[in-house]
């Protein structure tokens, strides 16, 4: 894993763009990068070293928001984890976030009681992650059959 070590803080700064913490950002992309596809907890502290109460954090955030899972093996205390693509590419996982942030957008609205271009544009957000949540299964499956061909003809 040190051959990555460039890449992984290089490509964090992307995903700290989206909303993670630095240390969240690096473990997650360790554990995309990780030949196991998985490491532990004592792994990931030795090879970032940071503080236990860091990395835990960080994994607590990661699983919590289902970018990664844990499992223990054959009765080891250890837990094991790895990035957890498959969640992301459920049509659930991906149509609860877009409806958590239209139903935000409308609360605003409502809550503000005020008519003004500010609510106009909290309309169009919301409307624009509506047509999202229509979206979404027709992309999905798009892309499916899209992955299905691609792997039929290699």
């Amino acid at each position: 894993m040190e051959k990555y070590r460039d890449r992984i803080e290089k490509i964090s700064i992307a995903m700290e763009s989206l909303g993670l913490t630095p240390v969240a950002a690096r473990v997650y992309i360790y554990l995309l990068l990780s030949e196991e596809h998985q490491a532990t907890f004592e792994q990931i502290v030795d090879y970032f070293k940071v503080s236990k109460s860091a990395v835990s954090n960080a994994l607590k955030m990661l699983e919590s928001v289902k970018m990664i899972e844990s499992k223990t093996i054959g009765g080891q205390r250890k837990r094991y984890f790895s990035a957890n693509l498959q969640t992301i590419l459920r049509e659930e996982y991906m149509t609860a976030r877009v409806k958590v942030f239209f139903d935000i957008m409308d609360d605003i609205r409502s809550i503000r009681e005020v008519d003004d271009a500010f609510s106009k544009e909290l309309e169009d957000v919301s409307m624009l992650y509506k047509m999202m949540m229509v979206e979404i299964p027709i992309l999905l499956e798009r892309w499916r059959r899209t992955v299905a061909l691609n792997r039929k003809d290699k």
